[in-house]
Parts: C-alpha cells; sequence; structure tokens
C-alpha cells in the first residue's frame, strides 16, 4: 500500500491511513509490549494533530491562519477523537465564545461573540436547524470544525452577526482505509460507525467515502431516548488533472424525545430530582432528512480556477411536545401547553459559483475571488396547540393529560424565502509583510409568508437588499508572529415574526464589528495562539412599540440595539514532544443598549462574563509505553443570565473530563481501545436556557462514562 500524498503543507492528510511500518530489525521490540510492531505507534504520532495551519471559512480560499486577518478557529479530527465527541455541542466547547443554547434536543442553537443564531454551514451551505428540526447534528463523516467569528455574511449570505459554524466533511482518499468503531456509555449509550473509503477504478481517478452511523441511546432523565440512522456516501471523479467533480449525499432518519429540562424558582433554576421530567411520556418527534448535491471545479492553469457548488436538502417531521409556560403564584403549580408540528416540510436548494485568480500588479500579489450564490428556502407546516392542557406539580408530578386539540386553533404557514447575493475580495501581499484583505457584497433578498388561522388567511412579503463591506489587515514582521485589525458590516436575518404598526414587514437587522488581534505560531508551526478583542452591535432589533396600546396588539419597532465585547483567547498544538493541548478563555461584556421592554443595560441570556476551556493530552514516548495516551480537560463557564429580563441566573460551573486509550498493531489491523470520562466529578450544573421566560432550562448530565473499540484497517 502506497503512503499518503502529503498536504500543501508538508504534514499528511486528515484521515490518512496508516503507511505500512518499516521495520528495522536491529532494533529489538521489547519482550513486556503485546504488540505485534510497534512502529506504526510512532507514524500515526506525526499525523495527530491538535494544530490546523490552513481553513477555507474565512476567505473561501485556502489561506493560512497566520496571514488571516480574522479570528478563524478549528477543531481538528484528532480533538475529536480524542473526546469521543458524537454532539456537536461538545466539540464547540473547544472554541472560545461559543456557547450552547437549550434546544429540546430537536435542533441546534448556538451564541457566538454574545449573539444566538439557530444556523450552521456544511462545507458553506447553509441549515436552518430551528425550522427543519431533524435532532442534532450527526458527527461521523466530519473531518474539522471550523468557526469564524464576527459577520459573516459577505461570503455567505443572511447569517447573525456573532459568527458561524462551518463543518467541513470527511472526503474519497486513494489510498484504502476502512474502520469499524464500536461505542458504549452510560445510561444505555449504543453507538456503532463505519467510514470506509478507497478507488473505484484502477487509475484512481473514480473515489469513494462511505460513512454511517447508527445510535440508540437512554437518559438519566425519565421518557428520554432517542434513535437515529444516518448514511453519507460520496463519489469523487478526477476527469484530469486540473477538472474534478463530486458528488455526495446525506440520510437521516430518527426519533426524539424532546426534553425542556426544568423550571425557575426564584432566582435559580428549580432544585428537582435530576431525572424528573415535567413533560409527558409521549411526547416525540419523528423526521427524515435528505441531503444531495454535487461540486465540481476546473482549474484553468495554475493561476486561475472555477469552482460551482449546488445542494438540495429536504425534510420532514412530525413532532408533539408538552411546554412550560410558568408557575403559578404557590410556586409548585406548573403551567403547560401542548403543542406540535404536522407535516412541517422544508426544502433548500443553494448554489454558488466562484473564480478564484492569482496575478501580480506592480509587484503586488493578488489572490482574487470573483462569486455569487443563490438561495431559496421553503417550510411549510401545521401547527397544533392546546393552551387548556392539565397542569402539574413540580415537588409531587402526576402525569397524564390528554393532548387532543381545537382544529380552530390550528395554524398553517407557509414560509419561503430566497436571496441572491454576489460578492467580490481581494488578498493583497504589500511590501513589509502587510495583507490586505478587502470585500464587498451586494444582497437582494425576498421573504413571503402565506398564513392561516382561525379560517383567516394573511399573505405578507418583504423584499430588501444590501451592500455591506469589510475589510482587514495584517502584519507579520516574523513567521511566528502577526498582528491583525478588521472592520465588517453584516447584512442579518429577517424580523419575521415582528410587524410595523402600518402591518409592513420589518426591515432585516444589521451589525457591524470592529476587531484587534495578536496571532502566533511557534516550535515550527506546532503550536498557534490567537488573542482578540472585538466590539460587535446588532441594530434595527424588533422591540415593542413605545405606545402600550399598539404594543398590547403585538406591534413593534426596529428600534431595539444590543451590543458585545470582549476579549477571546484559543491556543492549539503540541507543546511539547507527545503533549498535546487545545485551550479556550473567553471574557465578554455583553449589553442591551436600546430595548422599549425595559431590559437596557441588562445582558443578553446564556453569555458568562467569564469562560474557558481546557483539554489536554500526552502520547507516551518511552518504548515500554508506546500505544497509551491519557488525557484530561476542564469546561468552565461563569454565572449566566437566564432570560433577557435577567430575573433569573444558571450558576457557574467547572467540569473535569478524563481520558485513557491504548493502541495496538495485529498485523495490517489497528485496534484502539479507549475510555472517556465526562464530568468526572458528578456535579450538577446547568448548561443553558431557552432565553426567554422563566422555563425550559437545560439539565447538564452526570458522571459519564463512555468506552470505545475501534479496529482501523
Amino acid at each position: 500500500m502506497p503512503a499518503p500524498t502529503g498536504t500543501a503543507d508538508g504534514s499528511l492528510p486528515p484521515s490518512s491511513p496508516l503507511p505500512p511500518p518499516t521495520v528495522e530489525r536491529s532494533q529489538p521490540t521489547p519482550p513486556d509490549v503485546p504488540v505485534v510492531d510497534v512502529k506504526p505507534v510512532y507514524v500515526m504520532a506525526r499525523q495527530e494533530s491538535y494544530h490546523a495551519s490552513h481553513a477555507t471559512t474565512a476567505t473561501k480560499t485556502d489561506t493560512p491562519i497566520m496571514e488571516t486577518p480574522f479570528s478563524i478557529q478549528v477543531v481538528p479530527q484528532q480533538v475529536l477523537k480524542d473526546q469521543q465527541t458524537t454532539r456537536l455541542d461538545h466539540a464547540l466547547n473547544n472554541v472560545s465564545g461559543v456557547f450552547a443554547n437549550q434546544s429540546l434536543s430537536l435542533f441546534e442553537s448556538f451564541t457566538i461573540r454574545g449573539f444566538e443564531t439557530f444556523d450552521y454551514y456544511r462545507e458553506g451551505t447553509r441549515f436552518q436547524s430551528a425550522l427543519t428540526q431533524t435532532g442534532r447534528r450527526e458527527m461521523a463523516n466530519l473531518e474539522r470544525i471550523e468557526v469564524l467569528k464576527g459577520p459573516a455574511s459577505i461570503l455567505y449570505g443572511r447569517i447573525q452577526p456573532g459568527g458561524m459554524i462551518n463543518l467541513v466533511t470527511k472526503k474519497p482518499l486513494e489510498e484504502s482505509y476502512y474502520s469499524i468503531q464500536q461505542q458504549v456509555g452510560s445510561y444505555d449509550f449504543y453507538r456503532t460507525a463505519l467510514d470506509a473509503t478507497s478507488k473505484l477504478n484502477e487509475s484512481g481517478s473514480l473515489l469513494y467515502r462511505f460513512n454511517m452511523s447508527y445510535e440508540n441511546k437512554g437518559s438519566f432523565r425519565e421518557f428520554i431516548d432517542d434513535k437515529k440512522l444516518f448514511i453519507a456516501p460520496v463519489v469523487q471523479w478526477k476527469l484530469s488533472e486540473r477538472t474534478q467533480i463530486t458528488f455526495d449525499g446525506e440520510y437521516s432518519k430518527g426519533k426524539v424525545r424532546p426534553d425542556y429540562g426544568t423550571v425557575a424558582l426564584g432566582t435559580r433554576p428549580a432544585t428537582l430530582p435530576i431525572e424528573r421530567n415535567l413533560g409527558e411520556s409521549f411526547a416525540k418527534a419523528d423526521y427524515t432528512a435528505l441531503l444531495g448535491g454535487f461540486n465540481w471545479s476546473h482549474e484553468f492553469n495554475s493561476q486561475w480556477k472555477i469552482q460551482h457548488r449546488a445542494y438540495l436538502q429536504s425534510t420532514k417531521e412530525d413532532d408533539q411536545v408538552v411546554l412550560p409556560l410558568a408557575l403559578q403564584a404557590d410556586n409548585e403549580t406548573l403551567d403547560r401547553f401542548f403543542a406540535g408540528f404536522q407535516g412541517n416540510k422544508h426544502k433548500t436548494y443553494t448554489t454558488s459559483l466562484d473564480l478564484t485568480g492569482h496575478f501580480d500588479t506592480f509587484g503586488l500579489k493578488h489572490r482574487l475571488l470573483v462569486g455569487g450564490d443563490y438561495y431559496q428556502f421553503k417550510n411549510t407546516a401545521t401547527m397544533v396547540d392546546n393552551f387548556a392542557f392539565p397542569s402539574i406539580n413540580i415537588f409531587n408530578p402526576v402525569h397524564g393529560g390528554n393532548p387532543i386539540h381545537d382544529p380552530a386553533d390550528n395554524f398553517a404557514f407557509d414560509l419561503r424565502e430566497k436571496w441572491f447575493g454576489l460578492y467580490l475580495q481581494d488578498q493583497v501581499e504589500l511590501p513589509f509583510h502587510l495583507h490586505l484583505l478587502a470585500g464587498l457584497r451586494y444582497d437582494s433578498a425576498e421573504i413571503t409568508t402565506d398564513n392561516t388561522f382561525g379560517g383567516t388567511r394573511t399573505v405578507s412579503s418583504s423584499r430588501q437588499s444590501a451592500v455591506t463591506p469589510r475589510v482587514g489587515l495584517l502584519w507579520q514582521p516574523i513567521k511566528e508572529f502577526a498582528l491583525y485589525g478588521n472592520y465588517v458590516e453584516g447584512f442579518g436575518v429577517p424580523n419575521i415574526g415582528s410587524l410595523g404598526v402600518t402591518g409592513e414587514r420589518l426591515k432585516a437587522e444589521t451589525s457591524q464589528q470592529w476587531e484587534a488581534g495578536v496571532k502566533t505560531e511557534f516550535m515550527d508551526g506546532r503550536w498557534t495562539a490567537t488573542l482578540s478583542y472585538f466590539d460587535l452591535t446588532k441594530q434595527n432589533v424588533a422591540t415593542g412599540h413605545p405606545d402600550p396600546v399598539l404594543a398590547a396588539l403585538g406591534f413593534s419597532v426596529q428600534t431595539g440595539e444590543a451590543r458585545n465585547k470582549g476579549v477571546e483567547l484559543d491556543v492549539a498544538g503540541e507543546v511539547l514532544p507527545g503533549l498535546d493541548v487545545i485551550a479556550t478563555y473567553t471574557y465578554t461584556n455583553s449589553e442591551i443598549t436600546q430595548m422599549n421592554d425595559g431590559t437596557v443595560g441588562n445582558r443578553f441570556p446564556n453569555v458568562p462574563k467569564h469562560a474557558g476551556s481546557l483539554w489536554t493530552t500526552y502520547r507516551f514516548q518511552e518504548p515500554r509505553l508506546a500505544g497509551w495516551k491519557v488525557g484530561a480537560g476542564l469546561v468552565a463557564r461563569g454565572e449566566r443570565e437566564g432570560n433577557r429580563e435577567n430575573d433569573y441566573q444558571m450558576p457557574g460551573y467547572v467540569l473535569v473530563n478524563l481520558m485513557a486509550s491504548y493502541t495496538m498493531h495485529v498485523g495490517a489491523t489497528r485496534l484502539t481501545a479507549q475510555l472517556n470520562v465526562d464530568n468526572l466529578l458528578g456535579q450538577e450544573y446547568f448548561p443553558s436556557s431557552a432565553g426567554f421566560g422563566r422555563g425550559r432550562i437545560d439539565i447538564g448530565a452526570p458522571r459519564f462514562f463512555l468506552g470505545s473499540l475501534k479496529m482501523e484497517f
């Protein structure tokens, strides 16, 4: 089997199989090591890295991170393996300023630099998680996760200003590689994952990759058990040395038991038995999701390249949930309501075309990007509810209740969203080791809603356009050190649920960010650090009309404003031979600066003032201990506000996590046994809330053991 081809930076490509060992006969194997041949362990050690030198999300070009005048952080494959990460929110604990929000386990929601987003991206393709509701994102086919901090709309369209999460998937390899992994954990957690890649013909012009996983898990909470199947095939056709086309898809099917957690009592989450569920056993969601598409690229020559992507997403989901309203005056009786989607369907079509080129003018080197994208989203469903659903005593619950509803209360909706954008970006190498990035985007967006409630149909539409700039400057006087700054404007998401006093749809939110920072890369590029300061403001936030009568009728004005500023530190890489570290620290000063609901001066919910994480592993270098790895980490969160009113808080917490693994080779097979322990001390904690009201507070998992056995061929 040939050795893997090196990447641009000279390292081995991610997820590459091991080359065969080169055995030195003059160096005998230690007699007490139960390994057929220990040499592959050292070969693998060279591939294990927490350091990432390049990322494409920030610029859509393969620019070194040290030359990118923005904060772009990467969670590489090896971190995902060492932490046995099966959830996106757990993986993002390794990125500063990113915090998960309560989501009923039906979708993903994150706060980035203080602002909440319901969207994430897969290879630059947008997923509106809150509307598609297909459970938590599967990780089986993910190579790494890239997070761009600050407004990202110039390259990717309308998005909340805190930043974007981009999932980079595993690609086909010419060298054959196969693996099967079985994971077993606490609370009846079972997961099986397969990974296979090779060439389909002798010449290697056709390659494939196939990932699959099946997960069946229980919970420490009553009524909760989830199942999901995930399949992700990829085929790549290299038509020539300069032209390729890749077809890929994903299929997932699952059942989720929603869990809205607990409620606030006074200024803290209620103290209840950790397993107590204040919902009902019939609550569930069933979903099916499909994604299919292609991307092709052609290099005209060594300087110019064109790339085109097109993807279609489709989901279908039905659910029924029991949600809290509020505690009654006795602070014991919880009012609840029944709600659900019937026939919740969505389809998304998205495409983008990019032309990149390298050229010189007057001795200056340019990396030019010219592109355009089109996005179309359609979501239809019927919402049902029963606001007379029986209440429950939180201290002495008696479950039961009828999920029937009055058809007259049905709310049918049809949401359609379209936009197209054109963007231009130039990266220029200036004298004195300066790197300038300047870009501009034009957006045209249209949103149409067609709703029927109580026999009354309401149709409305809104069309908006905007031009947004961004500019960044980086000075790299030596290879290991860089200073950078940037200014970015964002064209945000629309205020879909808000109306002006004349019935018109409100404008989209806008944002501006100033950022300055320092980047370092030491020890021959084995570890990097980014320290950044940001000042990010969002305007055009919908807030109640200043006239109380009009506010009571549901009319809004766009005078709301919020500001988040702070400091972020990210460190990742090999600090000593065998010792890998990824660590973060975040300080965020969050403030609502304008609002008509009495919340001016309050902090945004789910945004701790101080937060950090540390994860480190050590691969033993001594021959007698070859194959062993141990690791430990901390996740720390300060006190967070539970809602915008700031009338209750979730206490801060520190979690301790551990891991140990042993790898041995038997012939051509690499066998790894691994054990992870999360929340070693069994701390009770509340990771997040829904951000509004006084219910839907997540309850953190107690001590959790996860064992794994993985075979690689």
